[in-house]
């Protein structure tokens, strides 16, 4: 078959078949002219040149089908009468194989064939020309056309584009025209709640009836709020129902366009699963609490004959805090990932797990807490043997890069079933049964009783109690003398915390200080008992002479004197009450010198040059080291009263006392001796060589205003090798009289 007409430049020979969809703006467009009249194919080739295009002929319908074979042009121009296959016949084939926005054909017919304009369109032309052809007008429908088709080829291209990054992103996208009352959903929507495109209709109906009940009435107004109205647009977490039945979180992003009335009109957006961010803990990968609640709920009532007992575990480890405090918390994350893999291997090989076929999950509940869930359990003792090879397991070392560290484990153990029980109801009780094995000595477990959670439930109103007393200022301050043995003279009075209990009964410290330091407010209570202390002994002083003086002891926490602002603090609140730094003493424990040296150290030695006198309290009752003492800057250490109460009735006692005072001689420290209620124990102590001595033989505490008359009354009590026999007050008195005499 021979073919006329312009041949198209060498470089068009090499284009792709597929050059018509991508020909860009700017680019010469390819046009296939098919003409069986050799004079019109020329006519429109020239004319088609001129204005910026390469041109391809044709002479038949046969030879237009072979050259889109060979190279796919961007436009034909096809006459509808020519010999062989007509023009309908060969825009039959083109539209067998490229749709009108992919190639578009512009049919060329008779100015009287109207019939066959409109069979043109039905059969899918693009366009029409009508003979004898008119330039411009040629030249604008094809021009026309042209821009059309880049159009669609680049809108194609953009949704290809949109389409496979949503595809990347696995997201669901979301379209809903509101005024239309039509939603678009896409198959990735679908699939993320388990279903193929065609297995849910997209329409509202199947969106909010998969939105948790507890989210639905609050995303509904989020969509309508004034926020989203002002901003266009909204991002919020949603629960929907998976097709298994669980609910997974989703992201839930969109923008709002509105009318002139302030309507929405349309929302569109996104809608990403988030589930395993929200369920998964991002240090050890395992589910956190929301997975183990939901996991525990689908168990908790299961039939116990047909499926066995479940039973949730509450693990708490038993030394982390150490460890964190020490090491790091790099450390510590390191120890948590350790432990976490450890829980996983242990279950995974547990004797009574494989044997009996037990479900299990384990899971981080927070901090150093972990959660264990056992279901299709035979019976109870398996909770138990499993506990017993969990405690086990963690009391062997981890190794924490270069260091080596062992921590433990306290266990609580709840079991399902129960009327009315949730899920948070029974960690909640296993959470209960951990305090009783922690408190219990650490290192085993308890499996919960009710008895258990009456307690707990008081402690809770104890803790809700102690946080309005530090707010309504309920603590107030008793003292105690301290009595310098040599002279019997009081030298200082401690400073002692009380709390009246807004129903009337006095709560002691040894009760209510724990809770407020596992609260973690002893800071705030301790500055309150400093700034009391501190005023009221300004007031004692106000008007006593300088060599009649004294001074205040406040007791400081661990969770206190380590703390980066506590120096600060504490100098402060001595300006502003403008006492003297010397009347202030203030006491620690032997535990806290050790949790960090250098720093006790370094705030010990600060507080000594700003005059405030530092002593170590209850001495003999931790784990100090003498070589750490004798490096440390202190002025006094106090014997408990629990080795001062047994001094008489037990020789090792009263000889660790003897100890504590001839350390503390040489390390040329006062000595003060608490608790001491006989004339006996005082002698015996100045025997040994105290310096000082506190308790009820000379006064029991006494509100702060009490004090001043109590020292007015005061009659210094000596022990006995102190006092004067009568022939040496005789004699000291002779002695004056002739001194006066001699005077004289």
């Amino acid at each position: 078959m021979q073919l006329t007409g312009q041949q198209p430049p060498a470089k068009l020979a090499d284009k792709s078949p597929a050059h018509g969809a991508l020909s860009l703006p700017g680019e010469r467009a390819l046009v296939l002219v098919v003409d069986d009249e050799r004079i019109n194919r020329e006519i429109l080739s020239r004319m088609l040149s001129r204005n910026g295009h390469d041109v391809l002929t044709a002479d038949s319908g046969e030879a237009a089908l072979e050259r889109l074979e060979e190279q796919l042009p961007d436009l034909v121009l096809l006459d509808v009468i020519m010999s062989g296959m007509s023009g309908f016949d060969v825009l039959k084939s083109i539209r067998s194989r490229y749709p009108d926005g992919a190639l578009p054909v512009i049919m060329v017919t008779a100015e009287a064939e109207g019939e066959n304009v409109v069979r043109a369109f039905t059969e899918g032309a693009n366009d029409y020309l009508t003979k004898p052809l008119d330039p411009q007008i040629t030249l604008a429908r094809v021009s026309l056309q042209l821009k059309l088709s880049r159009a669609l080829s680049e809108l194609k291209r953009s949704q290809e584009r949109y389409a496979l990054a949503a595809r990347g992103s696995r997201i669901g996208l979301w379209d809903w025209d509101v005024a239309q009352r039509q939603i678009f959903l896409s198959a990735r929507w679908k699939e993320m709640l388990g279903y193929s495109d065609n297995e849910l209709d997209s329409s509202v109906d199947s969106w909010f009836e998969r939105i948790h009940v507890e989210d639905r009435e609050q995303f509904t107004e989020l969509l309508g709020s004034r926020s989203s109205l002002e901003h266009g647009r909204f991002e919020t977490e949603i629960r929907m129902r998976h097709r298994d039945g669980t609910f997974r979180w989703m992201l839930c992003s969109g923008v709002v366009q509105s009318d002139a009335n302030g309507i929405p009109r349309r929302l569109a957006g996104s809608l990403a699963d988030v589930t395993e961010g929200k369920v998964r803990d991002v240090l050890t990968g395992l589910p956190n609490r929301l997975l183990f609640e939901e996991q525990l709920n689908r168990v908790l009532h299961l039939d116990q004959a047909t499926f066995g007992f479940s039973a949730i575990l509450f693990l708490d480890l038993d030394n982390f805090k150490l460890v964190n405090d020490s090491l790091g918390h790099d450390a510590g994350d390191l120890l948590l990932c350790s432990v976490a893999k450890k829980l996983e291997s242990c279950l995974r090989q547990t004797d009574v797990v494989a044997r009996n076929r037990t479900k299990w999950s384990v899971a981080r509940h927070g901090g150093d807490e972990f959660t264990v869930l056992l279901h299709c359990l035979q019976n109870h003792i398996d909770a138990e043997i499993v506990a017993e090879r969990l405690i086990a397991a963690l009391s062997e070392p981890f190794a924490v890069g270069v260091h080596e560290v062992a921590v433990g484990v306290s266990i609580g153990i709840a079991f399902g079933g129960g009327d009315g029980k949730s899920a948070a109801d029974a960690i909640r009780e296993a959470d209960t049964a951990m305090y009783y094995a922690k408190t219990g000595g650490r290192g085993g477990y308890r499996i919960f009783d009710p008895e258990m959670q009456t307690v707990a439930s008081a402690r809770l109103a104890l803790e809700c109690d102690l946080r309005q007393a530090i707010k309504s200022h309920q603590f107030y301050l008793e003292y105690q003398p301290i009595v310098r043995l040599a002279t019997g003279r009081v030298e200082g009075f401690e400073a002692l915390c009380r709390w009246k209990h807004p129903r009337g009964e006095r709560v002691g410290p040894d009760v209510f200080v724990p809770v407020i330091e596992s609260l973690g407010l002893i800071g705030r209570l301790g500055r309150i008992v400093l700034e009391l202390a501190c005023d009221q002994v300004q007031e004692w002083n106000r008007n006593r002479a300088i060599d009649d003086l004294v001074s205040v002891t406040v007791n400081c926490s661990s969770g206190e004197f380590g703390q980066p602002l506590f120096r600060n603090d504490l100098l402060m609140t001595v300006a502003r009450a403008g006492i003297d730094p010397r009347m202030l003493k203030i006491e620690v424990t032997e535990s806290t010198l050790m949790q960090n040296p250098e720093l006790v150290q370094q705030i010990i030695s600060e507080l000594r040059d700003a005059g405030i006198r530092i002593g170590i309290d209850d001495f003999g009752t931790g784990y100090s080291s003498l070589a750490y003492l004798h490096r440390l800057p202190l002025d006094l250490l106090k014997i408990d009263k629990s080795f001062v109460s047994n001094m008489h009735t037990c020789t090792e006692t009263r000889e660790i006392v003897r100890t504590i005072i001839a350390l503390a001689q040489s390390l040329n420290l006062d000595v003060v001796a608490e608790g001491v209620e006989t004339p006996e124990q005082q002698r015996l102590l100045f025997e040994m060589g105290s310096t000082h001595a506190q308790g009820y033989l000379y006064s029991k505490p006494m509100p702060g205003d009490a004090v001043e008359g109590f020292l007015d009354k005061y009659t210094p009590l000596l022990p006995p090798s102190q006092r004067r026999r009568p022939h040496e007050e005789i004699e000291q008195h002779l002695e004056l009289a002739a001194d006066l005499l001699t005077q004289k």
